[in-house]
């Protein structure tokens, strides 16, 4: 059996959308309780989630990767408002939804989406709806706690262009998951 790797594709933000999701994190840290906030250099729209897979089929990826980033423009993206995953009466996932570029990464995920089923990874069975995980909630006492945190937070304009997609490799560790770049592909300017 062959070697597999721990695998997902995204686009990787910029410092400042960084800086500005860090500084949000702080916000909510003050008011909700038991999270485990992603550290903000780990941050990143999830285009595509693998799972572990071989070596063979990495090579196939990035192939493809290559073919959709040729056929994609740059796109701007913009931060929204804060959200959790499945509702914020239930937190499981918190975090910030983009509203410039929304439609773009949407139609970017099925695209990839679509050429991964080809290559025997499986699709997702829920809807993509583009975020940016800030934290994940083991148990929230007080459900309104976030519903609050939330109406207080103001999300700075800070826009971005994502120019490319990133092929990354996920090392799960105790001090939480390593990221190393296995391809970058980059999009068409004249696409």
């Amino acid at each position: 059996m062959s070697e597999t790797i721990r695998c997902f594709i995204a686009i990787e933000l910029s410092q400042e959308i960084r800086n500005v999701l860090s500084e949000i994190q702080s916000e909510l840290k003050e008011t909700v309780g038991d999270v485990k906030w992603v550290r903000p250099e780990n941050i990143h729209l999830t285009l595509k989630f693998l799972g572990h897979i071989n070596q063979g089929v990495v090579e196939e990826v990035k192939s493809a990767l290559s073919e959709i980033a040729a056929k994609t423009r740059p796109f701007r993206i913009k931060l929204s408002s804060p959200g959790a995953f499945p509702a914020p009466e239930r937190p499981r996932v918190i975090w910030v939804g983009i509203d410039k570029g929304d439609k773009e990464s949407i139609v970017l995920a099925g695209a990839i989406e679509d050429r991964a089923s080809h290559l025997g990874i499986e699709k997702e069975e829920r809807e993509f709806h583009p975020h940016l995980t800030l934290g994940r909630i083991d148990f929230l006492k007080d459900k309104n706690t976030l519903k609050d945190a939330f109406s207080s937070l103001e999300i700075p304009p800070v826009e971005m262009t994502a120019s490319a997609i990133t092929l990354f490799q996920s090392t799960l560790t105790r001090e939480g998951a390593i990221y190393t770049v296995l391809q970058k592909a980059v999009f068409n300017r004249e696409a």
